[in-house]
Formats: C-alpha cells, structure tokens, sequence
C-alpha cells in the first residue's frame, strides 16, 4: 500500500476454516502499519483455497431448510439492504455488488427497486446468481469487465476487499465506475476490533490465505480519500456474533475443550442478548470484528 517492503511478523497459523498442514503468514508494514499475508497464493492459485462449501456462497434464503436459520439470514439481509438504501437516499439507481457471491444480497436490492449487476470471480457462485435469480453476473474480476464509467449510483462490496491481491487499482476502478455523489459501502474485517484482540490468532477475521490484506480503519479512511471517496461514517452492525463465535470454537478445540460452549452460544436467549450488544455499543463504538464502511464519491472529483 506504501511501497515499503520492510515488515514485522504477525500472524502464523493454519487455515481456520479448512484445516490442513499448510501454514501461513501475515506481516505488518512497519512503515503505514497495512497488515498482508506475505507469502500468498499467487491470483492462478488461489481458487483452490475456495471450495463450493465456503461459507459466503449461500443459497437463496427462500431455500434454507431450518426456519430458524432462514429467519436469522432474512434479518441479516434486510439490515444490509436497507442500509444501504437508506445511504443512498432512498431513491433507487443502478447498483453495482463486487463479489457478488450467488447473488442474494442482489436479488435483495432488486426486490427494492434497484436495477442491479453483479461481479464475482468464482464460476460456481456467479452461475448460482444467474440460474437461481436471473441475474446479470459478470465472471471473473472487476477490473476485467470494463464497465461504463460514472455508471452506478451505489457500489457494494461485502467482505471482498480483504481478498484482492492489489487494493489500489481495485479502489482506483470503483472511484471510475461510481457517480459522482454516489455511495460507496464496504464490509471487511477489523483488526483493530476488541475480538481480534481478545482472540489473538484464532480470530476468524484474519482467515488465512484467502484474507490477503486487512485495512485498519484510519488506514482504510486514508486510502478512500486519496480516492476522492471520503469516508462518511463506519459501523459495525453484521455478522458480529457469528464471527465470535467461530472464532472462540477453534480457540477452545485448540485448548481441549468439547462443542458445547459454542452450542450454547448460538441457543437463541444467547443470540438476542448478543444482538443487543452488535446492535449497540459494538455498532456504535466499532468494537465488533466486521467494520462497515460508508464512502461517497467527492462531487467535482475525477474519477479514477
């Protein structure tokens, strides 16, 4: 991000979610702090650490088999879509989603009144969004599908950034692609959060080796507005409790201990006790694992 190469080690840990013997390393910048994994897969061999059972490639809420779990997504997709219809004025435009996954936040924004497009890499999940929703998915990455500039009102990308190889041309392209005026909303991890704290590395947030940066807020605020897209305002209102609580299982297996904390954990009395507190002070204070930021196209600025 600054140029530098010199950097301090940080993390060393296996891959969280799909454990093997790999290992793998995140280093902090000792020049502007940016944390990044070093080594990394390179961009051809990096697919194969996105299997058809990662996580973000849900099926359509509508085709959850549990009721509690199709509720609980429900609500969850309805937080972001109003979000980000609220920051957007209220009025409905041209969205544009950047890993877009299978398209359900998508189809989410559409059932608004958004026309909506979508970008995402992986050949499974963008195929998924266009068999399950029909909808227009470009794939492969943004930078190749050489979209009209000044054409979205509003840009999304949810918990994407933290995967790309080079951020800055990424940001570069989302400064060209939005109106002037338009917002601009990111999720990613924060490292600076208090459960990446308490957790060390057994924090979800950090997932090695698909995580290949992780910004800090007052970083990440720097480096929009150098984009000529300032930051109006970061909250911390998503996925707050699933995170934790993955995160604090892999912590207790490593430490012996069985299931059944993280079990009761996710018993609903717990959940809504932990919504008060993702949906308060964490949101307020920005203390939860997944930062919520919301930019806006400086009006009068070139794009790129």
């Amino acid at each position: 991000m600054c140029g530098a190469d010199s950097s301090t080690p940080l993390v060393y840990t296996e891959d969280l979610l799909f454990p093997s013997d790999e290992r793998f390393h995140l280093v902090s910048c000792e020049r502007c702090g940016h944390i990044y994994q070093n080594p990394r897969p390179t961009p051809a061999a990096i697919g194969h650490y996105y299997p058809e059972n990662y996580h973000p490639f849900l099926i359509a809420v509508e085709d959850e088999p549990s009721p509690l779990r199709r509720i609980d997504r429900a609500f969850g997709l309805h937080m972001r879509t109003s979000a980000v219809h609220k920051a957007a004025g209220g009025r409905p435009g041209r969205l544009l989603d950047v890993g877009c996954a299978t398209g359900v936040f998508l189809d989410g924004m559409r059932k608004l009144g958004w026309q909506v497009q979508g970008v995402e890499p992986s050949a499974y999940a963008a195929s998924y969004g266009r068999r399950r929703f029909g909808l227009d998915v470009f794939e492969g990455l943004l930078e190749d599908a050489q979209l009209p500039p000044a054409s979205f009102d509003a840009i999304t990308m949810w918990d994407v950034l933290e995967h790309v190889h080079e951020p800055q041309p990424v940001l570069a392209e989302l400064a060209r692609l939005l109106r002037p005026g338009g917002v601009l909303v990111l999720s990613l991890p924060n490292p600076d959060s208090l459960e990446a704290r308490l957790l060390d590395q057994y924090w979800l947030g950090w997932d090695l080796p698909r995580h290949l940066n992780l910004f800090r807020p007052a970083q990440l605020r720097a480096s929009l507005d150098r984009h000529n897209m300032p930051v109006e305002r970061i909250r911390s209102f998503t996925a707050g409790h699933a995170v934790m609580v993955m995160s604090l299982e892999r912590r207790l297996r490593a430490a012996g201990y069985g299931p059944t904390l993280p079990r009761l954990l996710n018993t609903l009395p717990v959940r809504l006790l932990s919504r008060l507190y993702y949906s308060g002070p964490a949101n307020w204070f920005n203390l939860s694992s997944i930062m919520v930021v919301f930019a806006r196209h400086r009006a009068g600025a070139s794009a790129g």
